[in-house]
């Protein structure tokens, strides 16, 4: 499996560190305290088409959303237990960053979201973008298209109520589209699993109409994680479903969305040159040409492990100063780097305190560079 058009390996690597980073996160998320998965479960209304065909509304203060950075802030275990929301929020300050993802599975986890932005945050300049992650409600991807609406819209609702008034973004899901490929790059509809998809589309339809049931103002995002799943992105967008051609088959519900979120990764090469075969397609033209909504990078770092300390110091430069003569091109908003504090992925190690230097670089960066 070749998805970067460079080396088979390091695609291969990259999914399983995908598919091994969202299964440690759902861990995490599912200890992130008592009540959150019950917080997420039953409910009802069935599979609704509200969302089609309006038109998604233009995302205000653009500019004071570009420098992002992904952190748990929910969790109720690790670092993130232990450390205050004045004191993450230090850190992002003296960063630069103006943008934090964080992952919520319930309205436990959404509470402390909105304390925080309720308290340290406040005033602040810093946003929280909450990130819905449907793994740690219970979302089985084999379950039906009605099953997985129901859970989705739950959760939605769930979490976007302790914070309505208090954000203006929520992405929907986090790589739902992993489980579903079973072959090729993602780049076409015969990639994907016929059979996992109606629950696919159920969960992210679901979880848009619950935040818009609470706060029709908030702006949904959603996003794949295989760098080539743009095609995944497209058939949701205009009705379609994969029948094992390579054009997939018409007839299903449309989704909308109101910002396209992409991962993107170093061990994918170059985003605007990217595909199997060294087909060099410029994911990000497709994502403007495709959906016409602004493209958040919500998930962006170097090789993990894989990165010496100098290295990873060096991509953060790289990728940043990519990113930024290129965001008015394509209507790129926030690109949030995964992420503050991860011993593989982290700007600082996972004592909290320890910072590596690639934090100076992105700190650096940022300040020779304001948004």
């Amino acid at each position: 499996m070749n998805c970067n058009g460079r080396s088979p390996i390091m695609a291969t690597s990259r999914l399983a560190t995908v598919t091994s980073r969202r299964t440690f996160l759902s861990m995490m998320l599912a200890s992130a305290g008592s009540g959150v998965l019950a917080a997420c479960g039953g409910g009802g209304g069935g599979p609704s088409t509200d969302n089609v065909g309006k038109a998604p509304q233009p995302v205000s203060s653009a500019q004071g959303l570009f420098y992002g950075m992904n952190g748990h802030m929910g969790f109720g275990t690790g670092i993130y237990k232990t450390m205050s929301a004045a004191e993450q929020l230090a850190i992002l300050k003296d960063l630069g960053v103006t943008n934090y993802r964080c992952d919520v599975a319930g309205s436990v986890m959404s509470q402390v979201l909105a304390d925080a932005l309720k308290g340290a945050f406040a005033g602040s300049g810093v946003s929280i973008l909450p990130m819905l992650n449907p793994y740690s409600a219970g979302w089985d991807w084999s379950s039906t298209e009605a099953a997985a609406y129901t859970l989705g819209h739950d959760l939605g609702a769930n979490c976007a109520r302790p914070l309505k008034g208090l954000v203006t973004h929520i992405e929907c899901g986090n790589e739902l589209d992993v489980p579903l490929k079973i072959g090729g790059d993602g780049s076409l509809s015969s990639d994907w699993n016929p059979a996992y998809w109606p629950s696919f589309r159920g969960a992210l339809r679901g979880m848009i109409d619950g935040v818009k049931s609470i706060d029709p103002s908030i702006k949904c995002g959603v996003n794949v994680g295989i760098p080539m799943a743009y095609r995944a992105l497209q058939m949701l967008w205009n009705g379609m479903s994969p029948d094992g051609s390579a054009a997939g088959v018409s007839g299903a519900a449309a989704l909308r969305w109101d910002f396209t979120s992409y991962h993107w990764y170093k061990t994918s090469g170059d985003i605007q040159c990217g595909g199997r075969l060294n087909a060099c397609v410029d994911v990000l033209q497709v994502l403007k040409d495709s959906f016409g909504v602004p493209i958040w990078l919500t998930e962006w770092g170097w090789a993990g492990s894989g990165d010496t300390q100098q290295s990873a110091a060096d991509y953060v430069t790289k990728a940043l100063k990519q990113y930024r003569s290129i965001r008015d091109k394509y209507g790129i908003e926030s690109v949030m780097m995964y992420c503050v504090i991860d011993p593989d992925y982290g700007l600082i190690q996972a004592d909290g305190k320890l910072k590596n230097p690639a934090y100076f670089a992105f700190r650096d960066f940022v300040a020779a560079n304001p948004a």
